[in-house]
């Protein structure tokens, strides 16, 4: 079997804010920390979980060094969960999701944060009721979506602690490739097909029961946090935002072009979007930035084709084709920086052909290449935000 590096994610760098309550009870995180065997690190200590053909790896973000590796029933796609701890390993082709806890996370105190690190582990909690691409958590709770019937199940994740969850299952009676999110007052978003493809949003109480319906998002695929209380959905002509059980449409910044990928956060306005169109292939070599707050969008032309992107300390970082990362400034809109980091490569048709990927967080960037198995630590520059080209590099299965 070959084996290739395909997906990656930088965990331990989300900082879960401490829970508000009036009798200044712990947060979740502060809890695992009390009755986890951990230790205290002075600062937040990266890990890297990579996907690959042969399972999963867990990797030291500061050294890469190799601390395990699971093996897996199939090729795996990775979503962390709300927690910045535990990731979910979606084995689409084996229909099971599992669960690995990277064994990294920290505790925001106000103006500081407090930083654990325990060993990885992969848990014995399983989600295998079908084919699942998506995996969506807000501050409590997550929840797995499963194609095959169109059901999914949602469930607090601070039972990932003791490595047990219980379940609510909720179905929605059409099978398609869609998605479910937890809202903020204990209810769902979930979408519903028209035909086989997705095109609207379910709004469903906290049991799982129809109050709402919002349509007119055709080609519905990918979601993201959009501020604190809402979620965004991406459509074949724009965006679609749901707060409060009502939906607003932002149009795509490109007449003709869809966003099936967002990445978005609690604590901006700002969603950062893929574009795609099957009339102009040159779409793809922009990224979409939708202001939530403005209802507009705009885009910044990278002028060549990319992986993926992801998002930290207000900018946005895109693997391309040529082989460099672009850093792209969201105050501005502008590309701030470009920094060669491998060789070029070539897209395919293929979504799940392995390809050069990125993660970011902490000012470093971490990219694997396929190719030659390869892991690259890039480390900021002292008087530069953006990653320089002074790397370490490692090689894994």
């Amino acid at each position: 079997m070959t084996r290739t590096l395909i997906t990656l994610l930088a965990v331990g760098l989300t900082v879960a804010a401490c829970a508000e309550s009036d009798s200044g009870s712990e947060s979740a995180a502060e809890t695992a920390a009390e009755t986890t065997d951990r230790s205290a690190t002075p600062t937040a200590q990266p890990r890297l979980v990579i996907g690959s053909d042969a399972g999963v790896e867990i990797v030291a973000g500061a050294d890469l060094k190799k601390l395990d590796q699971y093996d897996l029933a199939s090729r795996p796609e990775l979503q962390v969960a709300g927690d910045g701890r535990h990731v979910f390993v979606l084995q689409s082709e084996a229909k099971k999701v599992g669960v690995v806890d990277a064994g990294t996370w920290s505790v925001a105190h106000g103006d500081h944060s407090h930083s654990y690190v325990t060993a990885p582990s992969l848990l014995t909690t399983t989600f295998d009721r079908g084919t699942s691409y998506h995996a969506v958590s807000d501050d409590e709770r997550s929840v797995v979506w499963f194609d095959d019937d169109g059901s999914f199940e949602a469930f607090d994740w601070k039972g990932f602690e003791d490595d047990e969850v219980s379940v609510q299952r909720v179905e929605t009676g059409a099978a398609h490739h869609g998605a479910a999110a937890p809202t903020s007052d204990g209810g769902f978003l979930a979408s519903y097909p028209e035909g086989e493809e997705a095109a609207g949003v379910l709004v469903l109480d906290a049991d799982g029961k129809e109050t709402g319906r919002i349509d007119g998002c055709e080609g519905l695929h990918g979601e993201t946090h959009a501020g604190h209380d809402a979620y965004a959905f991406g459509c074949s002509d724009g965006v679609l935002v749901v707060e409060d059980g009502k939906g607003a449409k932002i149009d795509s910044p490109v007449k003709g072009a869809g966003t099936s990928t967002l990445i978005g956060d609690h604590e901006s306005d700002l969603l950062a979007g893929n574009l795609y169109s099957e009339k102009d292939a040159d779409v793809a070599k922009q990224i979409a930035f939708y202001d939530v707050d403005a209802a507009k969008a705009t885009t910044v032309d990278l002028g060549v084709a990319y992986s993926g992107f992801v998002r930290a300390d207000g900018q946005t970082v895109a693997l391309g084709t040529d082989g460099a990362l672009h850093v792209i400034d969201e105050a501005s809109g502008k590309v701030a920086e470009k920094l060669d980091v491998v060789e070029p490569w070539e897209l395919t048709d293929e979504y799940s052909d392995p390809k050069p990927q990125v993660a970011v967080g902490g000012g470093f960037a971490w990219v694997t290449d396929p190719r030659d198995k390869s892991v690259a630590l890039f480390e900021p520059a002292p008087a530069r935000s953006a990653p320089e080209s002074r790397s370490t590099t490692s090689r894994h299965r």
